[in-house]
């Protein structure tokens, strides 16, 4: 059957991969099982749309800030265009269009876009997530590898996660692993920097909100009412580094090289690790700090930019029978393929599509 989805930001990183990705893979060819039909796609402030499906060409040149759109103030606007679509949200931005689709409309969305599920009251989370047909968004942690899925599983089976603990970042992932090698602190942060690992700004990576974020949301899944004002946070650098722009940032940070080398050699000395683990305990608790595990432990044997959870819970998975996934650090290619898996469990009467066989 076929689905018509609408690409919110549409010429971002994420975006424009998805598109790309879309047209690459062939997802419009009419002859496919389950066609999507991209009936619009939107910058932050113009859109191209088509009931009929927007031209593969004209997606691209838009998607590449090649090709104008209409002009338009408000998303809300680009919801009366169509009847009933899918929303795919790849922005970063705060706004209340979710809401505002769920509660008001017939559209649904998926999302890889954190923000609106983390500036919102818990009871505003539920009523964004409760119809799992019209809201995806498992790809707003660890890019759509199953996390917040099981978690949702796990509830709808009634086996309570009793503890969650996790490394969600592959910048930090990165900085720790070769933190394990001896590495400088500061040379490290510059060179996740320069290949680009980290956001525009590294102190967006190193103050944490985003691994709390991301623990927030898998939190709410798990039925916690909680805010990210009960999350303990312990950023990797003070903040008094965070006002400085870039160039400055990564040079002034090398005055916490010391200060790091120490904590490495305390860790092995104690057969350790550093890793920077979110976590919520037995008690409900939720922290995200940098913390000594066990090398040998499945947080102190992750490498480079890869993210894993570990789940413990009252039936199926006791203490020392966890439930871990491990995924790659969220890439462009990965979060927009995993996207277009969330969009599969938006589709009605999806068809299975005959599988090749590889040789």
């Amino acid at each position: 059957m076929a689905q018509k989805i609408f690409i919110i930001g549409a010429t971002g990183k994420v975006g424009r991969t998805l598109v790309n990705q879309i047209i690459d893979n062939g997802d419009m060819d009419k002859k496919h099982e389950n066609p999507t039909v991209v009936v619009g796609v939107a910058s932050s402030k113009e859109y191209l749309y088509d009931a009929k499906g927007l031209m593969e060409e004209d997606m691209k040149l838009f998607a590449s800030r090649e090709k104008s759109g209409t002009p338009y103030t408000e998303l809300r606007q680009l919801a009366d265009l169509d009847d009933e679509v899918v929303f795919v949200d790849t922005t970063a931005e705060k706004f209340d269009f979710h809401s505002y689709i769920i509660n008001k409309t017939n559209h649904s969305i998926v999302t890889a876009n954190k923000n609106p599920l983390c500036f919102c009251s818990f009871d505003e989370f539920k009523k964004l997530t409760s119809d799992f047909s019209r809201y995806g968004y498992r790809c707003s942690v660890m890019a759509g590898a199953e996390a917040v899925s099981f978690i949702q599983d796990l509830t709808d089976v009634n086996d309570s996660p009793l503890s969650i603990r996790g490394c969600f970042s592959g910048t930090i992932g990165f900085i720790t692993s070769e933190l394990d090698k001896g590495r400088d602190f500061s040379q490290i942060v510059r060179e996740a920097y320069e290949k680009g690992y980290t956001e525009p700004h590294p102190k967006d990576d190193l103050n944490g909100l985003d691994v709390a974020r991301k623990l927030l949301i898998l939190a709410r899944t798990a039925g916690l009412d909680v805010d990210l004002e009960d999350i303990e946070l312990e950023p990797l650098v003070d903040s008094k580094y965070f006002d400085l722009e870039t160039e400055e940032f990564l040079n002034k940070i090398s005055e916490v090289d010391e200060i790091y080398a120490k904590k490495v050699s305390k860790a092995k000395d104690n057969g350790s690790v550093l890793r920077y683990v979110a976590e919520i305990d037995e008690n409900k608790k939720l922290k995200v700090s940098l913390k000594e595990v066990k090398e040998s432990s499945p947080l102190g044997s992750l490498s480079g930019t890869s993210n894993k959870i570990v789940v413990v819970t009252t039936v199926g998975y006791p203490e020392g029978s966890a439930y871990s996934i491990q995924s790659p650090g969220a890439g462009l290619e990965v979060t927009a393929q995993n996207v277009r898996r969330d969009l599969l469990y938006r589709l009605k009467q999806r068809k299975l599509i005959e599988q090749k066989v590889l040789i």
